[in-house]
């Protein structure tokens, strides 16, 4: 965006109550999404069939299966209402600072079980919106670590990297000047050279500039045969510093977990990761944020409810 440029506005309540308060509104938009995105049979991998226009169905041309309205997608397997999911992925992307489960129970009508399982179904969609992209250009990155993994009453909590919390690898793309453009954040096992070069090859495009500490794990040869790498080994808080950005992106996402919800397990860390990541990387268009997450739950397979 522009410097000076407006950034244009997200939906309002009412405009949003307008557009999809009633089932039907939802049921015939969700019908038309998907019909723009495309059906694939299943069962022989066919995309050509016939549509079923009363009863939202596709039907496959080759082996006759059917689709309904809801099924392959993040909404499949449930008997909530459209309209409630609808609502629940409106009030997770028009919240600046995230909504807890807890409050999305008092606002979409359900028990803390459901708008905790539809919180984790949205954020799945977050996770598949977030992996159709990699990192270009100049790149920094680092590691971290977050509250959220257990620890026994005979492990002591350690600081630094023998830390017991949860390690995550962080990456954030930058502009010209050296400003934010887009970020992503892993949680790995550990921080060993393998582990590295798996997360660039997964996160960044070959070629790009990777500037980072000293640490060893970026000295590796495999590295930098695929990625051209500049240590920053001054203070991340001297104004010089290249990685500046990058940690307080850091701490703004540990800000936004600890801020907003309480009791995080370490199995679910990743997930509001990808939440904090699906945001700021659509900063600038808070306006399509809706329409993008909805795009993405259509793409995105339903999940169980695991089990603690």
């Amino acid at each position: 965006m522009q410097k000076g440029e407006r950034k244009p506005k997200r939906m309002s309540l009412i405009e949003f109550s307008d557009k999809y308060g009633k089932e039907e509104f939802c049921r015939q938009d969700l019908w038309k999404r998907r019909l723009e995105i495309g059906f694939e049979c299943p069962k022989c991998y066919d995309n050509r069939g016939h549509i079923l226009e009363k009863d939202f169905t596709w039907q496959c041309k080759g082996c006759k299966y059917q689709i309904g309205l809801t099924a392959n997608t993040v909404f499949d397997n449930s008997k909530l209402e459209l309209r409630k999911w609808y609502l629940a992925s409106f009030l997770l992307v028009s919240s600046k600072a995230g909504i807890s489960a807890k409050e999305l129970q008092s606002q979409i009508g359900v028990t803390y079980k459901t708008a905790w399982y539809v919180h984790r179904r949205l954020r799945e969609a977050m996770q598949t919106a977030n992996e159709k992209y990699k990192l270009e250009g100049v790149v920094a990155m680092d590691e971290s670590y977050f509250t959220g993994r257990k620890n026994s009453a005979d492990t002591p909590l350690k600081r630094g990297r023998g830390t017991n919390k949860s390690r995550v690898i962080v990456a954030v793309s930058l502009t010209d000047d050296g400003k934010p453009k887009y970020v992503r954040m892993k949680v790995v096992e550990n921080f060993r050279a393998k582990t590295v070069e798996n997360f660039a090859e997964k996160y960044i495009e070959k070629g790009s500039k990777i500037i980072t500490d000293g640490f060893k794990s970026y000295k590796s040869q495999p590295l930098k045969n695929d990625y051209f790498v500049e240590y920053d080994v001054v203070s991340a808080s001297d104004p010089l510093s290249k990685l500046k950005w990058l940690h307080t992106l850091i701490s703004n996402a540990k800000a936004f977990i600890l801020g907003t919800f309480h009791g995080l397990k370490s199995q679910d860390l990743q997930l509001y990761l990808d939440e904090f990541c699906y945001r700021f990387n659509r900063r600038y268009i808070p306006h399509l944020t809706f329409d993008k997450l909805i795009n993405s739950a259509i793409i995105t397979p339903s999940i169980g409810y695991y089990k603690e």
